[in-house]
């Protein structure tokens, strides 16, 4: 079962602003490309779509989004949350293309829990969830960037839980 989120315009808004700080506090390192369009997107709007599933995830489960501006990374962890009273890591997976999988870089596979959207303009649809042991029970695969993925395809993942089952740590 999917579930969409129609994220508000205000809040829209707040993700293009946060993206654009996040990207500038990324600019701030001497190695950062902000040219680069790695992963076939360009730096500012790759935050505003991981931003985008942020809110929607947040929006739907009555959470706070993060909007802290980071040196350089979340390190891979979006929300701390139990889910039916079990404490979880969750990392939202955010893509503008129609995904077929779930991907998580092999080096970066620090959440309990991952959740896989997919963004429209400022529609976000939940297509499903893995827990880790399903991310890495998968081998790895070189993607066309030269980093290696686990990936969970979409007909594999678990439902979204209930947004009524989780609640914040």
């Amino acid at each position: 079962m999917t579930v969409t989120i129609e994220v508000p315009p205000r809040y829209a808004r707040l993700v293009r602003k946060k993206a654009k700080e996040r990207n500038q506090s990324f600019e701030e390192y001497e190695d950062w490309d902000n040219q680069s369009n790695t992963w076939g997107v360009d730096p500012e709007s790759r935050h505003m779509i991981g931003l985008m599933g942020e809110m929607a995830f947040a929006i739907y489960a009555d959470l706070q989004i993060n909007t802290e501006v980071l040196g350089w990374s979340d390190e891979g962890v979006d929300f701390e949350i139990s889910i039916e009273g079990i404490e979880r890591t969750v990392d939202i997976k955010t893509s503008q293309k129609e995904p077929y999988a779930l991907p998580v870089k092999k080096s970066r596979v620090n959440s309990d829990y991952y959740v896989l959207a997919h963004l429209q303009d400022t529609t976000v649809t939940f297509l499903g969830a893995a827990t880790k042991e399903m991310v890495l029970d998968r081998d790895p695969k070189k993607s066309k960037f030269g980093h290696y993925n686990y990936q969970v395809p979409v007909s594999e993942l678990n439902p979204l839980p209930d947004s009524e089952s989780i609640v914040s740590v």
